[in-house]
């Protein structure tokens, strides 16, 4: 019990340099200013309890790393809220690169009716390029297109009594 007290007294000993006072009015007045429940919030209320409470323990109660956290308050100090977001770079890059965009937004220009699965075997066959439907859907978002997809037709409808109903009702 005694070493868990020394560790807490080091561990304040610690926040107080590496948070300052000025910076942690700067954290309470960015959280007050930003509404959401979001990435930025939740990283500002880190800081603002590792300040009253220490690094360490707020690092556990927020599941993360002790140098996570001071990564967080040493890249406040220096750039803002900014560089408390997500940087551009993570996550997989996407195969479908600029040049491939434009031919499909050009395809789609000249034939409205093309499907998802009518992309891939163009991209395919121009491109050399194995993607997913996934892929070409999030390219077709990005460039504000839609998709065409069939009517569902149940397994057990009969296409005689359908053809004879599509007659009857024109």
């Amino acid at each position: 019990m005694i070493i868990s007290i020394t560790n807490d007294v080091i561990d304040m000993s610690m926040t107080i340099k590496l948070i300052t006072d000025e910076l942690y009015q700067k954290a309470i007045k960015a959280l007050s200013e930003t509404n959401d429940i979001n990435r930025v919030s939740i990283r500002l209320k880190a800081i603002i309890a590792a300040k009253e409470h220490g690094v360490n323990l707020v690092s556990k109660i927020f599941n993360i790393t002790s140098n996570t956290l001071r990564n967080w308050v040493k890249s406040f100090s220096e750039k803002g809220e900014e560089a408390l977001m997500y940087q551009k770079g993570r996550g997989r890059k996407s195969k479908i690169s600029d040049e491939h965009r434009d031919a499909i937004l050009a395809w789609v220009k000249e034939d409205c009716n093309l499907t998802i699965n009518k992309i891939l075997i163009l991209l395919n066959k121009q491109f050399g390029l194995q993607s997913s439907k996934s892929a070409v859907h999030r390219v077709l978002l990005d460039l504000n297109l839609s998709y065409i997809t069939p009517r569902p037709q149940h397994y057990k409808q009969d296409p005689t009594q359908r053809d004879e109903f599509k007659k009857k009702s024109k």
